[in-house]
């Protein structure tokens, strides 16, 4: 097959997939750490690789890094793969985006920082990297190599190896293997597919997800005549209790720096740290944590996810994954059942993948981060409903989960009456101090006059 017709297909797949097929057959190529750095698009295609190191002083002035490659570009296909980047240093800029794009490269993937990333965005050009600054690397940095073999975040890529980036992460697949990673890969497209079908069928998601299902993914390729499966009215017969809607609802229209606040006034650690939203959520979600603990997988290994099939409509599924950002232990699949069954959302110490079903179907997911390598064979579950840790707090079973696009707190259950009462006081007096303003008041008297200095003190 051509190597159009190979990138087609690559385009048909995900980072996920990709890095699940490379799992399979245990090759390293998934790398965590190197995102977009704007809300560009997947990339695919063949890699021209580079490599930076940092510029001796007193050497004499050389040729701008990165030009002598876009110059050499001939092809259509090409995604620059860029090596030794430094912390804090840009290794790339808009003009040099220009410059790319006018050549038809489709897209840069960079081990370490760019700067002027706007230029990058305005000219739709994808720059996928560790981070964004300020600092030229003019006398800095310099092009030791090209087209030689480079490490990416521990992986070793080739030139003219394939490439596949997008909102997940970013995977290298060695040329030489890339129609057995593709066989493979949509292989497991095809089964996840069906899976999901299952799900939303009305299957339950313990059979769905059985280990049976994925070893199938070795044995021969199924049919792709499958017949449509028409999806049944579906519900979670487990349901919120009284006293559950109650204390949930104490919270419904506050957010979380307002609960903050409370919290901190009445001295307790309830701010889980470093957990963000996977999108900027407009609504808040809330609801009694149904606690989940991961731990590493046995031999052979155990459960991934049926505990899903045990949560109430309403509840906020917590999981305690150790901070890992090596594996994830939510999917797609977990994703289209969960909102089926009701569920608030997930809030993970840990990592997800496949956002983009997330983000299209408004399921919210608060977690220290994104990435496509699965967690089957590396994590299992250890426990479910117990004390559990999350970003730095404590989580008992069914405490009061609120989460929204500035984070994520965890009130006490048996101190959520109190909390709410302290969040509605320190939100009133924040809304007739916004009101004060808007009068004509200065800022240093709205806050006098309202006690504002009081308001997240203890006691």
């Amino acid at each position: 097959m051509g190597q159009a017709g190979l990138l087609d297909r690559l385009s048909a797949l995900d980072t996920n997939t990709v890095s699940d097929a490379l799992d399979f057959l245990q090759l390293k190529g998934a790398t965590y750490g190197i995102r977009p750095l704007w809300d560009c698009p997947k990339i695919v295609g063949r890699a021209s690789t580079v490599q930076l190191g940092v510029k001796e002083q007193g050497a004499a002035p050389t040729t701008h890094l990165l030009t002598p490659v876009i110059d050499a570009v001939s092809t259509n296909d090409r995604i620059l793969v860029i090596s030794g980047g430094t912390e804090g240093i840009s290794c790339w800029g808009d003009i040099i985006a220009n410059a790319s794009k006018c050549k038809g490269i489709r897209g840069s993937v960079i081990d370490g920082m760019s700067r002027d990333i706007d230029g990058s965005r305005d000219i739709d050009y994808p720059v996928y990297g560790r981070g964004v600054t300020m600092i030229s690397a003019r006398n800095r940095l310099v092009q030791i190599d090209s087209g030689s073999p480079i490490q990416m975040r521990g992986v070793t890529v080739n030139q003219d190896d394939f490439v596949i980036a997008d909102r997940c992460g970013t995977v290298f697949v060695p040329a030489e293997r890339i129609e057995e990673v593709l066989e493979l890969g949509e292989r497991i497209d095809r089964r996840q597919a069906l899976m999901v079908q299952d799900v939303r069928s009305g299957k339950a998601v313990s059979e769905v997800m059985h280990d049976t299902k994925f070893e199938a993914f070795h044995q021969a390729r199924p049919s792709t005549d499958v017949k449509e499966v028409t999806q049944t009215a579906f519900g979670n017969p487990k349901k919120a209790t009284t006293e559950d809607q109650e204390l949930s609802a104490l919270f419904a229209e506050s957010d979380t720096p307002g609960i903050s606040d409370a919290l901190d006034k009445l001295g307790i650690n309830g701010q889980a740290f470093n957990i963000m939203p996977l999108s900027n959520y407009k609504k808040v979600t809330v609801g009694p944590a149904f606690t989940v603990r991961y731990v590493p997988a046995s031999d052979p290994p155990g459960s991934v996810g049926d505990f899903i099939d045990d949560v109430a409509e309403g509840d906020v599924i917590v999981i305690d994954n150790g901070g890992r950002t090596d594996c994830t232990v939510w999917g797609d699949i977990m994703t289209q059942y969960a909102g089926l069954r009701g569920i608030a959302g997930t809030v993970i110490d840990g990592v997800c993948r496949d956002v983009n079903r997330a983000i299209n179907d408004d399921y919210p997911i608060f977690s220290a981060g994104r990435w496509m390598r699965t967690g089957k064979d590396r994590v299992q579950v250890g426990g479910v409903n117990e004390s559990i840790g999350i970003g730095k707090v404590r989580v008992q079973s069914r405490d009061i989960v609120v989460a929204d696009a500035n984070g994520v707190v965890i009130v006490p259950r048996h101190r959520a009456r109190e909390v709410a009462e302290i969040a509605r006081r320190i939100e009133q007096s924040e809304e007739g101090i916004r009101a004060s303003i808007a009068a004509g008041s200065s800022i240093a008297e709205a806050r006098e006059k309202l006690g504002y200095h009081l308001l997240q003190r203890k006691g």
